[in-house]
């Protein structure tokens, strides 16, 4: 596998319609997707102390990461509505590969940020909330 490019790494939130248009949140300086499996832990008794695990009985959750600049007041404006509101929206996460992932998230937390003599950045931290649609490249 060839290396890929961090920066074709996107993240893009939903309009909400049908069908539903993906906007590229903003012009991401670092964009991490974190995958969590917790599985349950099922041992017994008589299993002479060695742990054993059910994988399928636990809880997964996906957390995205981005820090970066805002593509535009558009961008913003969404995302904050996203923040304020509580409320799961629809996000796109495209791969470098053409890979793509789409799924409901939460805002967790979201940071905006500036200095007198630089430009306006925000970090959001994002919690899939359901199950979401892995689709392959091309």
């Amino acid at each position: 596998m060839t290396s890929q490019k961090g920066r074709d790494l996107l993240l893009k939130i939903g309009d909400g319609g049908a069908p539903e248009t993906f906007t590229t949140i903003g012009a991401a300086r670092a964009v991490a997707m974190t995958l969590d499996n917790a599985p349950v832990d099922s041992t017994t008794m008589d299993a002479d102390g060695i742990q054993s695990l059910s994988p399928d009985a636990g809880v997964q959750n996906m957390q995205l990461r981005l820090d970066g600049l805002f593509k535009d007041a558009v961008a913003e404006e969404t995302l904050r509505a996203a923040a304020f509101g509580r409320t799961a929206c629809n996000y796109l996460l495209q791969f470098p590969n053409g890979d793509s992932y789409t799924a409901a998230f939460v805002v967790m937390d979201y940071a905006r940020s500036g200095a007198h003599d630089g430009l306006e950045s925000f970090s959001v931290t994002l919690r899939r909330s359901g199950a979401g649609s892995f689709t392959a490249g091309a």
